[in-house]
């Protein structure tokens, strides 16, 4: 079972349009941390030292706790279900969180 987890690639503002954003993902097994920068953004803490990578960033601060439990939940509605799937999102809201299937 595989679990991938779309994460933003580089820094941008919340003015860059959608096309020049660039994502990446990550095996959500290599996922020791999820923490908030206070200023909207939702980072991710993996398992080499010092790497991080960037979940989202809300329009507003008090969405990120919002944006964090929803990619919790997600991700334990897949493990649950079984299988291996892949968890997008549009970088800023939480209901745009989406798990699709994929062949293994």
């Amino acid at each position: 079972m595989t679990i991938l987890l779309q994460v933003l690639e580089q820094s941008y503002t919340p003015n860059t349009p959608w096309e020049r954003r660039k994502f990446t993902f990550v095996n959500t097994d290599k996922i020791v941390g999820m923490r908030l920068d206070g200023q909207s953004g939702i980072w991710l803490d993996l398992s080499r030292p010092g790497e991080s990578q960037r979940l989202a960033h809300t329009s507003k601060p008090q969405e990120a706790i919002y944006f964090l439990l929803a990619t919790f939940s997600k991700i334990a509605e897949c493990e649950h279900t079984g299988g291996s799937w892949v968890i997008g999102h549009d970088g800023r809201t939480a209901s745009s969180l989406v798990a699709t299937r994929f062949p293994r």
